[in-house]
């Protein structure tokens, strides 16, 4: 344990606005914030292994989150009795690291500039639909083609973009600096969270509605019981999605021809199934969490029963959700 070790610092600065007009019928807030997260128990540094064991770990890791929250709400009487309003409600934020022990900057861990959440991978061409077409493309890769990742490239595999011009497909060092053809091609931190709540009341009748959801958050799932077919070993079979749209150049006896199929051909390798732009996934979503309906009978009408308040009401939670 080294003889350094102390606690992590946190300094925030928070700027906000809260606005109230029309005898405060319509309210507003907007809140920005940055989070500075400093001197967090990181990884030991990297040091020779001639030294013969092992450093310690230190204070020597930094973050930075920054983000708003914004609220815009409405409410009105009318003369008919009528209760209304509405509330909005706007977040995001991000997380970067500012300071992180990678000398080498080797993208399989944490490096400074990284934002949390990030996804590297490959851009996709698409799926070959015939042995010309990915001979054509290989021919255009004349440094190495696709074979860091395997051989025998046919129809049915995945035609993965040069993106970097060097005549290859390739991870190159796996470095910040020479990544080869992969790239940040999305980001699982759920960004633009949002609500609406919309409720009405009008003589003893009630209704709520609240939605919410997430305007933007990519996922790569990438395991067999997604892809359906196997990255390298053959046990995983029996836990795999059955499905019938992969790739078939030729039919079957039971299965015809699909050459516009959303799965590349099923092998036990996993050069079709690089983390990609293909099968990157839309994550965002906006769900209708709770709706509900209430009747609130007349006092007049309970006081005989010596009841102070009675009301019936049905209301369903995540009745619905919406995706891309």
């Amino acid at each position: 344990i080294s003889s350094t070790l102390t606690w992590e610092k946190i300094h925030t600065w928070d700027i906000g606005l809260d606005i109230g007009a029309f005898n405060n019928r319509l309210t507003a807030s907007f809140d920005y914030y940055v989070r500075k997260t400093l001197d967090m128990v990181g990884p030991a540094v990297e040091l020779p292994n001639i030294l013969g064991k092992d450093p310690p770990r230190g204070n020597n890791t930094d973050l930075k989150t920054y983000g708003f929250e914004l609220e815009i709400g409405w409410q009105d009487k009318l003369e008919n009795g009528l209760y209304y309003g509405a509330k909005f409600l706007l977040a995001d934020y991000q997380t970067e690291i500012t300071k992180y022990p990678n000398i080498t900057n080797t993208l399989s861990t944490h490096y400074k500039g990284k934002k949390l959440g990030e996804i590297w991978g490959y851009e996709t061409i698409g799926i070959a639909k015939s042995d010309e077409e990915m001979k054509a493309h290989l021919a255009s890769l004349p440094n190495g083609g696709q074979n860091a990742f395997g051989s025998q490239w046919t129809a049915g595999d995945i035609m993965y973009r040069d993106t970097n011009g060097d005549g290859m497909i390739s991870a190159g060092s796996n470095t910040l600096g020479e990544s080869g053809d992969q790239r940040v091609i999305g980001n699982s931190t759920p960004r633009f969270q949002f609500g609406l709540d919309l409720d009405a009341s009008w003589h003893g009748f009630d209704a709520r509605i609240f939605l919410q959801g997430v305007g933007k958050r990519d996922y790569w799932n990438g395991t067999p019981a997604y892809f359906g077919s196997n990255r390298s070993n053959m046990w995983f079979i029996i836990g795999f999605t059955e499905h019938t749209d992969y790739f078939r150049a030729e039919q079957s006896n039971y299965l015809p021809v699909n050459l516009d199929s959303y799965y590349p051909r099923p092998l036990l390798s996993d050069k079709n199934l690089r983390v990609q732009t293909r099968y990157l996934q839309n994550a965002a979503f906006i769900r209708l969490k709770n709706l509900s309906f209430g009747y609130t009978l007349p006092r007049n009408l309970t006081n005989k029963f010596y009841v102070n308040k009675l009301r019936v009401f049905f209301s369903g939670e995540n009745l619905w959700t919406g995706t891309k």
